[in-house]
């Protein structure tokens, strides 16, 4: 098997491992740690089922991470990468809050292309 093939089908089952796309966003916040330390952070993405962070403090993988994100409040989940500059994390959250923060992904997408105060 070539090389290119190799990486074309792991890359195709990394992406499928997510259940929600995701969007780019740029929304300020704050996160704490376990030990209930708080650092400020910037998100790079998000979807109702994760988030990446530009972060000063990187959590362990596996760990508990509870967050504040501007104009989406309160998300908590488990760290799941690191990455240079920050990290990515689940979202645990209910069907309904999933929702939620669907809808509000959505409008401050549609916000953010129609120019919208």
């Amino acid at each position: 098997m070539s090389q290119a093939l190799a990486f074309s089908q792991s890359t195709a089952r990394s992406l499928e491992k997510r259940r929600h796309s995701r969007v780019q966003l740029a929304l300020l916040g704050r996160y704490m740690l376990p030990n209930f330390r708080e650092y400020p952070c910037q998100t790079v993405d998000l979807s109702p089922g994760g988030v990446s962070m530009l972060a000063p403090a990187k959590p362990e993988i596996g760990q508990r991470v509870i967050a504040y994100i501007e104009q989406i409040g309160r998300v908590e989940g488990l760290v799941v990468r690191q990455t240079s500059d920050g990290f990515a994390m689940t979202i645990a959250a209910t069907g309904r809050k999933r929702e939620k923060l669907a809808s509000q992904l959505t409008w401050l997408i549609n916000k953010q292309v129609l120019g919208l105060p």
